[in-house]
């Protein structure tokens, strides 16, 4: 579908007002990352509408797959944006004349949207993003320096940020980040990394292997400087 058509015909193929956006995020280089879109100097999350034949999380996977390639990825609906006047007429309407596509006031897209938000855990190494048809670039940006955003995306970014804070207290989620053989100091920073603080290294490595979820294997890791961590991964 072009984005001509997407605009006159959209409100027949999808379900009205409702909408979902991704916080798509990843652990490289010490960072907490965030997949964005990019459209005239400012950002976008990942995000599409959910088809009258699909259910909600389908069209959540299928615009993950999309935007990712990937095809099995941890993925969670954690809040539901609905503000009353939620609605991003003037928004779309700069991006649709800055992409040269017709444009008038009665568009389905003008009106009020609920938007489902997701957060989904990816290893970077195995995404192969690509942009929608109105983005001019993407990339993985510190989710703790989120660049200018369109519409209300940062406040979605940041809410999905607390989210995955409170989860990884409750239940262990945050290996979906790693590849999948990680030794135990890699995980030890990504929760000091998320979590925005210290944690007691042989306190945090004990309650992790408590939890009985992860089998050590019979190698190091290779390219550890120093002395050399076995390597973990997560029990199947």
């Amino acid at each position: 579908m072009d984005m001509d058509e997407f605009l006159e015909r959209g409100e027949e193929l999808f379900l009205p007002n409702l909408s979902l956006d991704i916080a798509i995020m990843g652990f490289q280089e010490g960072e907490l990352k965030i997949l964005l879109l990019e459209f005239e100097g400012k950002w976008t999350l990942p995000g599409g509408y959910v088809g009258r034949e699909e259910s909600t999380d389908y069209a959540a996977v299928r615009v993950l797959e999309e935007r990712t390639g990937l095809k099995r990825s941890y993925l969670k609906l954690f809040q539901v944006f609905g503000n009353k006047d939620r609605s991003f007429t003037n928004e779309f309407e700069k991006i649709a004349t800055k992409a040269g596509l017709p444009w008038h006031k009665d568009l389905w897209i003008n009106q009020r949207f609920v938007s489902l938000a997701y957060y989904a855990l990816v290893d970077i190494e195995k995404t192969n993003p690509t942009g929608g048809e109105w983005q001019q670039a993407f990339g993985w940006h510190n989710l703790k320096q989120l660049p200018p955003m369109w519409m209300d995306h940062g406040d979605i970014a940041e809410a999905a940020m607390k989210q995955l804070q409170r989860d990884i207290t409750l239940e262990q989620i945050s290996f979906n980040l790693l590849p999948e053989e990680f030794t135990m100091p890699e995980l030890h920073q990504l929760h000091e990394t998320i979590l925005d603080k210290k944690l007691e290294r042989s306190r945090f490595q004990k309650k992790m292997l408590s939890l009985g979820i992860f089998e050590r294997l019979p190698k190091p890791k290779a390219d550890a400087p120093r002395r050399k961590p076995y390597l973990y991964r997560v029990k199947e």
